[in-house]
């Protein structure tokens, strides 16, 4: 083998090659062997919502999200469970603690009382807030909205089935079904999944279609498969176009 040729070498050899202070270097900055960056996240801060606390929203930080949120609705004493309607991924713990400083800092009125993890503000308020944040640091993936499929979420605006003209239901959102021309969003544009941005999907009509790996799905369709969600999901809250979720540019458009 040529000593120009190091294809047969492995990633660890070369890096010993160039040096042994080298490859120590790239693993304490967060580098693997193969030179792919890997982020650590120690927990995510949470944004939960109670119907018995109306007009509240709880703001922490868990190591892990879904082991708190079953803490918290052991709780006998609670008339209702909370629901988790965003997490933030952090690298450090605790970090919610300057979250709450800076909430604080703008407007003191919002913390519902001292030392507690209350707000006075709705959910979408919370995760805008989060939201801010995530872009000014360039990490808007690390912002998950409804990280846990939990219907209770899309109880508040579903899209509608596609035998509506013979089903009466009680979760149809009274705005209507969302379609894509309501969002200023062409047919045949790439739609990203929320999850995972490597899972891409094609608009294929006006009435919810889009088209992934060669078949055609309803967003809510597509969604809960790609989620393995037990329960039907709001699609609209799963994907984005040019990198919004359709569910805020529909909020922000007002349509």
């Amino acid at each position: 083998m040529s000593e120009n040729d190091l294809s047969n070498y492995s990633d660890e050899e070369i890096i010993g090659i160039v040096s042994a202070d080298f490859g120590a270097e790239l693993r304490k900055r967060g580098y693997e062997y193969g030179w792919y960056k890997k982020e650590k996240f120690v927990g995510a801060i949470y944004v939960l919502v109670n119907p018995a606390f109306s007009g509240l929203v709880k703001i922490g930080y868990a190591d892990d999200v879904q082991k708190r949120l079953k803490q918290f609705n052991s709780n006998s004493g609670l008339p209702d469970p909370y629901h988790c309607y965003a997490i933030y991924k952090v690298k450090k713990r605790l970090k919610d603690l300057q979250l709450h400083n800076l909430i604080d800092t703008l407007d003191p009125s919002l913390r519902h009382a001292k030392n507690r993890e209350f707000y006075e503000m709705d959910c979408q308020k919370a995760y805008d807030i989060l939201s801010a944040i995530a872009q000014i640091n360039g990490n808007e993936e690390l912002l998950i909205k409804n990280p846990f499929a939990d219907s209770y979420f899309e109880m508040q605006l579903i899209e509608i089935p596609e035998n509506i003209d013979n089903v009466q239901s009680e979760r149809v959102s009274k705005r209507g079904r969302l379609k894509f021309s309501m969002l200023n969003i062409p047919i045949g544009s790439m739609l990203v999944f929320v999850r995972d941005t490597n899972i891409t999907c094609t608009t294929k009509d006006d009435d919810n279609k889009i088209e992934y790996n060669g078949k055609i799905y309803t967003m809510s369709k597509l969604a809960s498969e790609l989620l393995n969600a037990t329960s039907t999901v709001q699609g609209g809250m799963y994907f984005m176009y040019n990198g919004e979720v359709l569910t805020d540019i529909r909020n922000r458009l007002g349509v």
